[in-house]
């Protein structure tokens, strides 16, 4: 199964609008979902991982696939 990994700060104003419309995917489509806030240990190590430099970050399957908020139909192309 797909698994989708959103990197996300709280006091990122674009964040809610990723978070958003991952849930609604969700809702749609099978795939396994989780959300790391980056002042967590677990999201200072992806982010050292990743080379992560900005949030939202989305990595799909261990691999960044999105910077920012991704396009509804861009998204649904890399979990369907």
């Amino acid at each position: 199964m797909i698994k989708v990994t959103l990197v996300h700060a709280s006091w990122c104003t674009v964040c809610p609008a990723a978070r958003r419309l991952w849930k609604d995917l969700k809702s749609e489509y099978e795939f396994d979902y989780e959300e790391i806030d980056v002042e967590t240990p677990e999201g200072q190590v992806l982010m050292d991982k990743y080379g992560i430099v900005g949030v939202p970050t989305t990595i799909i399957d261990g691999e960044v696939v999105f910077t920012g908020l991704p396009k509804k139909a861009d998204a649904i192309a890399r979990i369907s």
